[in-house]
């Protein structure tokens, strides 16, 4: 195993607290949700409650400094626009369609990540011509069970279309974070043997932008939202906020949204983005059943006809990338290690002085 490769039972865990944290979150927001229509607040306060959990714990045990450089700061801010995006994004979404139907409508996140992948990450990824097909059947899926909500009068137009934002947006999401971490590692291998930069690490990363994304985007937005309004309305006693049933929900996401924002990180750290939104359309099955018994929404044979196309679609595309990967890396990494041994050969010809 290559140095620094992440371990298969790290691999593992990391995908199931990760699934877990997701498919209670998803849960505990439409509840909130279905309470009251207001994304921009309970984003808001899951991302207050989030940073106080994340300072609570990060600064006593030192994972967290919370005086960082402005440039520091603000090298940060591509990633939190990436992050507000995309939360936004999949928080409109599953307002405006049913949890059953949720993974459905997001069902292009697997080939816009691949689209992405290709065009940002370097090295450039190769896929294999079954992995394609794999693609072509999620496609396939998306397509439908866009078809069968939409006669059945199941989803709206808007519904559709805030999924297949959604599904853009969270693989920009993904890959935006892919890259940031990259970068970190390398900057880190560059700067080992001295004190220039020091590496972030995850839980720093997340409370960073976090307070980016609640100071610079969330407060405003609930200025220039009916949200801001709902809120101020609640503060003064004119509201049609049931604070026993809204808020009580909204911290309950703060937390899991704790807990499954660190999950993200780690699990796009030690895995391929397309391994991560695998595993995130692969979690629909368990998602819709649990969604049809706690909100009893509809299941129909449309709905599970494209979510088995677009599971089974996710399963080829793993398996033609995993055989892939298991059959060419040894020589990738021979290759590697022999470019990197004459480069430092050559570093040390170049440094040896003529006698």
């Amino acid at each position: 195993m290559p140095l620094g490769q992440p371990r298969r039972l790290q691999v593992t865990l990391t995908i199931l607290f990760h699934s877990s944290c997701a498919i209670l979150s998803t849960l505990v927001s439409k509840a909130a949700l279905n309470n009251l229509d207001a994304p921009v607040l309970l984003l808001a306060l899951q991302f207050g409650v989030q940073i106080i959990l994340l300072t609570a714990v990060g600064v006593p045990l030192g994972w967290i400094k919370p005086f960082k450089s402005f440039t520091t700061w603000r090298s940060l801010l591509p990633l939190a626009v990436a992050r507000v995006v995309g939360i936004l994004a999949k928080t409109y979404c599953l307002a405006a369609v049913d949890a059953a139907f949720y993974q459905v409508a997001r069902g292009l996140l697997l080939p816009f990540t691949l689209l992405l992948s290709l065009l940002v990450l370097h090295p450039r990824p190769y896929f294999p011509l079954a992995s394609l097909l794999g693609v072509g059947a999620v496609m396939l899926g998306f397509i439908f069970g866009l078809n069968n909500d939409i006669s059945s009068h199941l989803t709206g137009i808007m519904g559709i279309a805030l999924g297949i934002s959604s599904s853009f947006t969270t693989a920009v999401e993904s890959v935006v974070v892919k890259k940031y971490l990259n970068t970190e590692r390398q900057a880190e291998t560059e700067n080992e043997a001295t004190d220039e930069k020091e590496e972030l690490g995850v839980w720093q990363t997340v409370w960073m932008s976090n307070i980016i994304s609640l100071v610079v985007f969330f407060i405003p937005l609930l200025v220039l939202t009916r949200d801001g309004a709902s809120l101020w309305s609640w503060s003064t006693g004119y509201s049609v906020i049931n604070p026993s049933s809204f808020l009580p929900l909204a911290f309950a996401a703060g937390f899991v949204g704790f807990l499954l924002t660190i999950a993200t990180f780690l699990q796009i750290k030690v895995t391929s983005p397309t391994t991560h939104m695998i595993v995130t359309a692969s979690r629909g099955v368990v998602q819709s059943a649990l969604a049809v018994a706690v909100f009893g929404e509809a299941v129909t044979s449309g709905r599970i006809g494209s979510m088995v196309m677009i599971l089974g679609g996710s399963a080829v595309y793993g398996w033609a990338k995993d055989k892939y990967v298991r059959r060419a890396p040894s020589s990738d990494v021979e290759l590697q290690t022999g470019y990197d041994q004459m480069q430092e050969k050559l570093k040390e010809k170049k440094e040896t002085p003529v006698e």
